[in-house]
């Protein structure tokens, strides 16, 4: 396990690969790091991949806190402070991406290229449950009330140890962290920052989430042009499990683009080693 002090608190992260431009996973409003390391794997041939866990879960501390994006934020550049990172690419997931968007718009130097995964752009509305009812539906610990927990039981995952690395995490979380972060995501609201974004953005949402609203895809397509917006029509709220092949690529041909929008080749679809990708 590899960790840091950071304000007299323990921050865990992990790194894959040991060469090439530095991108930062940030995970989603339930789970840890650990669902980001197959992704991690198969791009660290060409990137220095690192993942952390935010306050509150995985291996990091989980004394009392904000849990919420503001903090989340200053983690994310704690961090980079800390370990010398001056300009990095960041990846987020939910969460994890309301956190990247935020960090690069107010601190647009220090961040290159933006992949966001079923991020919500609106919270209240790209949520639309009253917090409590969305804390019930996330972290039930009665079945089938548990929608996430059930979520990551139905994902095909090569490692299995790995899988079940990640239901020990999503089981552990704290009903009171997880409620806190999930009223932060509901009174956050993206939509005026977003003009202000200097950093190339990719929005990739997923037809069969039951987490977020697919509306977000539309809203961001309606509202700001600019960004590039994907949708994956076969995947659920976590495409990096389970569309793994489409996932990789994708974040792969996005961190070498220069300028052009990139999309989703019929060819992905056909699973490839990642020898034959390289």
């Amino acid at each position: 396990m590899s960790a840091i002090h950071l304000n007299n608190r323990l921050l865990h992260y992990e790194m894959v690969g040991r060469r090439g431009q530095p991108i930062i996973f940030l995970h989603s409003w339930l789970g840890s790091w650990r669902y980001w390391l197959p992704t991690m794997d198969h791009i660290s041939e060409r990137n220095r991949a690192y993942a952390l866990d935010f306050w509150g879960f995985g291996e990091s501390d989980r004394r009392d806190s904000e849990f919420s994006l503001p903090e989340y934020v200053d983690l994310l550049l704690g961090f980079m402070d800390n370990m010398g990172l001056t300009r990095v690419n960041l990846a987020g997931h939910g969460l994890g991406g309301m956190v990247a968007i935020r960090a690069a718009i107010n601190h647009p130097a220090r961040f290159g290229k933006i992949m966001t995964v079923n991020t919500p752009i609106h919270g209240a509305q790209a949520i639309s449950v009253r917090p409590g009812a969305l804390l019930s539906r996330l972290l039930g610990r009665s079945q089938p009330t548990n929608i996430w927990s059930k979520l990551v039981r139905q994902i095909e995952v090569d490692d299995s140890q790995i899988k079940e690395e990640i239901i020990e995490d999503t089981d552990s979380l704290s009903e009171h962290v997880v409620e806190r972060v999930v009223a932060s995501v509901l009174k956050a609201d993206l939509r005026t920052d977003l003009p202000r974004l200097e950093s190339p953005l990719l929005a990739v949402y997923c037809s069969n989430d039951s987490i977020v609203s697919h509306d977000q895809a539309d809203l961001l397509r309606e509202k700001y042009r600019s960004l590039q917006v994907l949708e994956l029509r076969r995947s659920n709220h976590f495409p990096f499990l389970d569309q793994p092949n489409v996932f990789n690529r994708l974040l792969l041909d996005f961190l070498a683009s220069e300028g052009t929008p990139v999309e989703i080749k019929a060819e992905w679809r056909r699973r490839v080693s990642q020898l034959e990708y390289m």
